[in-house]
């Protein structure tokens, strides 16, 4: 049986661990976690717009539609 920190190291980076990433740019950093919050509040817009009944496939529909110019 692994032990939990052998899952850490293999899952995905989040919070400190990924600002440590070794080569990355301040300016990369910067731009990927404005980009990842500009995802992170169109989504959240989303699922409060769509009614409690909607599924995965109406979440796609509406923040697809979101994203076209």
């Amino acid at each position: 049986m692994a032990a939990s920190g052998d899952n850490a190291a293999s899952g995905p980076q989040t919070g400190k661990e990924a600002d440590a990433r070794p080569g990355m740019s301040d300016e990369r950093r910067a731009l990927a976690k404005a980009h990842a919050a500009i995802l992170a509040e169109t989504a959240a817009r989303v699922a409060l717009e769509l009614p409690m009944s909607a599924d995965v496939d109406d979440f796609r529909r509406v923040l697809a539609s979101e994203a076209k110019p």
